[in-house]
């Protein structure tokens, strides 16, 4: 039984996108797809909810339960298999996926950053179910609307835009030699604004949210993939983050830091923000002052490259100096920790991947599965942190949320038709995620993109 798709489906992935790039965001008829006989994982439980129907119409989920009646629907039969949201990822760099990376500006132009940004959308997330991203730090801003508007196929995009940094700071990529912050490119596009205090800060998170910014990332401490920054240091003052903070929340909107000491987290967490990346050099004391702010902040988890990658001198990217290099040993090490003091103390926890480049970048669901088989994480909590725990984090962007109506993240009524078909449990095998044979259906806003049952 096939459905009666809203795009001319190929079973070759380069016709299928071809078709998917003239499709609207959403038809004005609203027709219903009823999937019956699947095992619903909702993003959030422990157990799948077996023998199980799902009706969607037009764009959204209107009825979770068994025995749907819907006798006008395109119907889909499961045959037993998994369904489950689709994928968040929470922290990615769209526009770094050229093969320098951070230092990609040395190379290319924003054009060129932009062409393989785009790509990257297209086949390393949406077409391996990540239906929706988070860009933290970089000025994807345009691309973001592009998608919104279904005039660029790619996943659901929530972009920070550029990066607020210090001189000196993990957003600092200009070159040695630039003697005046307006000589590096990357900041001139506005991947990055260079602060320097609070009046900077002000102008700079102003600027990014009259452009499209649907939230602020602030870097509040030293980096690994960054030239001059000792991961130790406090980078952003106190005065700088809190004037983030102020300017986001007249928004109606939050911050998110990068940092990964004690000093910068409780600078950050005194200051109101939300959204804690990284942290992998922090003590259980500062994870049960997060434990205790439960879902008011997340702390958002990159098990892949922090465990995999930056544990292992010889494993990170080949454009790292010798000084980056052994920052990411010193991450590597205390990643396994910091992972397992916010497991115990149940941390309200969200998973983004950090992975770009051509190398790293069609591997981003490793990061998913890092969690369970390098770090002990239950599967279901694997996938919770990125699917109902991510979509609980991107409604924190409230006006400037750029989708507004219904949920993510989540299989139940009112929440966006972002669904997966798995030939499998993932919650028996989280490896299965892996294996794109066996990811049979992936849909995005009531939209088909890929289907091989």
């Amino acid at each position: 039984m096939r459905s009666q798709l809203k795009l001319a489906l190929s079973l070759a992935q380069t016709a299928l996108l071809s078709c998917a790039v003239s499709v609207s965001a959403q038809d004005d008829t609203a027709t219903q797809t009823l999937f019956k006989n699947v095992n619903v994982f909702d993003g959030f439980a422990d157990e799948l909810a077996m023998n199980t129907d799902v009706l969607i119409e037009g764009n959204h989920i209107v009825e979770v339960a068994k025995n749907i009646s819907a006798p006008d629907a395109t119907v889909i039969d499961g045959g037993g298999r998994t369904l489950t949201p689709g994928l968040i990822d929470m922290h990615t760099h769209v526009t770094f996926e050229t093969t320098a990376g951070t230092n990609g500006f040395n190379e290319y132009d924003f054009g060129g950053a932009g062409a393989m940004g785009a790509q990257a959308l297209r086949d390393n997330m949406l077409m391996r179910g990540i239906t929706t991203a988070r860009d933290i730090a970089g000025n994807s801003r345009g691309m973001a609307r592009l998608i919104q508007r279904g005039q660029l196929v790619g996943p659901r995009l929530y972009t920070s835009g550029g990066v607020l940094s210090p001189t000196g700071g993990h957003g600092d990529w200009g070159g040695p030699t630039d003697t005046k912050r307006n000589l590096d490119y990357g900041a001139m596009v506005e991947q990055s604004f260079i602060i320097e205090g609070r009046e900077s800060v002000i102008e700079a998170s102003r600027r990014n949210f009259r452009n499209g910014a649907h939230f602020t990332k602030v870097m509040a401490g030293g980096g690994v993939a960054s030239l001059y920054d000792p991961l130790e240091i406090l980078s952003a003052t106190q005065d700088e983050v809190e004037a983030a903070v102020e300017i986001a929340s007249e928004y109606g909107t939050y911050v998110a830091v990068h940092a990964y000491t004690d000093a910068s987290y409780n600078r950050s967490l005194d200051a109101g923000v939300r959204s804690f990346e990284h942290g992998f050099l922090v003590s259980e004391d500062i994870v049960k002052k997060m434990a205790k702010k439960k879902q008011d902040i997340a702390w958002s988890f990159q098990c892949f490259m922090s465990v995999a990658t930056f544990g292992d001198y010889d494993s990170m990217p080949g454009f790292f100096t010798h000084e980056q290099k052994l920052k990411g040993v010193a991450v590597g090490k205390g990643a396994k920790n910091a992972a397992a003091l916010m497991l115990k103390h149940d941390v309200f926890m969200i998973g983004g991947s950090d992975m770009f480049t051509p190398t790293f970048g069609p591997r981003m669901k490793e990061d998913i599965t890092c969690r369970t088989s390098m770090v002990g994480y239950p599967a279901a909590q694997a996938l919770k942190m990125s699917t109902g725990n991510a979509g609980i984090v991107l409604k924190w962007s409230d006006v400037l949320d750029p989708y507004p109506t219904y949920e993510l993240g989540t299989i139940r009524p009112n929440a966006y038709a972002d669904i997966l078909l798995w030939d499998g449990n993932p919650l028996d095998n989280i490896d299965l995620i892996l294996d794109e044979s066996k990811l049979s259906l992936i849909m995005k806003d009531g939209v088909i993109y890929k289907d091989i049952m």
